[in-house]
């Protein structure tokens, strides 16, 4: 594992003793600052009193005074905790348990008993996704105005950079952007690493937790035959919808086990791309042919 570049401060909420304490000594040997409180009150306590210091939140699910869900509810009820990530470090590993801490907004769901590398590899990237929410939000709001013109357009793009730009840009041509560019931006990433650089699941799972997944990344773009591919992105914008179709030059893959949340993924450290753009972003999702074209949609009736 690679240590933090920068002093991140955590805040890990725990009512055990020794569990606490063996996790912010895992977080501390990996360059992080760490707040640790034993109940569910006091967490919410330090968030409310100084939001703006965490850049990540690790919670027990279980604790006394508050649980960790409900932490979480009301974090994602604030607008000054809202886009801070959480991850679940607990010992409820029952799928609706999972399926219900993901779906309220958790990044990465951590099981008792765990491995050190998994909790620090889920921090790091819970902490990366929120850095790169953030350019997207920057990106939208430098490309309103114009975009909203669009009939349709075409696009294409190569690395992780080009994709945010893009993102912010064509997701201006739906009416709730905001809503609309994180899934976009799944949807382009997908289409670059496991599309074009042909990276796997299970190749991206352990570069996350060796610290190198960005290295990797930035390797293939470089070499042959991936240095020379591109995604295309078309968007279509009538009276009754905005359409997003997305390829890649990959050879494709299997979609469906990525459509839903699945417990047995609420424990990797990445995963839940594609089903957050089908439930959170989009009306309608579907990928193609051999799954390395996707089509997603917006429906401007409903509202109408």
């Amino acid at each position: 594992m690679k240590p933090e570049s920068n002093l991140h401060t955590v805040l890990v909420a725990e009512d055990d003793p020794q569990s606490g304490k063996l996790a912010a000594e895992i977080l501390e040997l990996e360059g992080f600052a760490v707040e640790l409180v034993d109940d569910g009150e006091s967490a919410w306590e330090a968030l409310s009193r100084r939001p703006g210091v965490y850049a990540g939140v690790v919670l027990d699910r279980q604790m006394p005074r508050m649980t960790g869900m409900e932490i979480l509810r009301r974090m994602k009820a604030d607008a000054r905790t809202f886009d801070i990530p959480v991850i679940f470090l607990t010992g409820m590993n029952g799928a609706s348990d999972i399926v219900e801490g993901i779906e309220a907004g958790a990044y990465y769901y951590v099981t008792k008993p765990y491995d050190p590398d998994l909790l620090v590899a889920s921090l790091r990237t819970a902490i990366q996704e929120k850095r790169a929410y953030a350019d997207l939000r920057l990106e939208l709001q430098s490309t309103v105005g114009a975009i909203g013109l669009l009939r349709s357009a075409e696009f294409r793009f190569r690395s992780h950079e080009e994709a945010r730009a893009l993102a912010g840009l064509l997701a201006n041509a739906a009416p709730e952007p905001r809503k609309v560019v994180t899934g976009l931006w799944e949807l382009m990433l997908n289409a670059v690493e496991h599309g074009n650089l042909e990276l796997s699941y299970g190749e991206k799972s352990r570069l996350l937790e060796a610290g190198t997944w960005h290295e990797e990344v930035a390797r293939r773009l470089a070499e042959a035959p991936y240095r020379d591919r591109h995604v295309s992105v078309t968007v279509t914008r009538d009276a009754s919808s905005v359409r997003y179709r997305i390829s890649d030059e990959g050879k494709g893959f299997v979609p469906d086990p990525y459509l839903d949340f699945d417990p047995a993924r609420a424990t990797h450290p990445h995963g839940r791309g594609i089903a957050m753009a089908r439930r959170l972003s989009f009306d309608a999702l579907a990928f193609i042919g051999a799954g390395n074209i996707v089509e997603a949609s917006v429906d401007l009736t409903a509202n109408a």
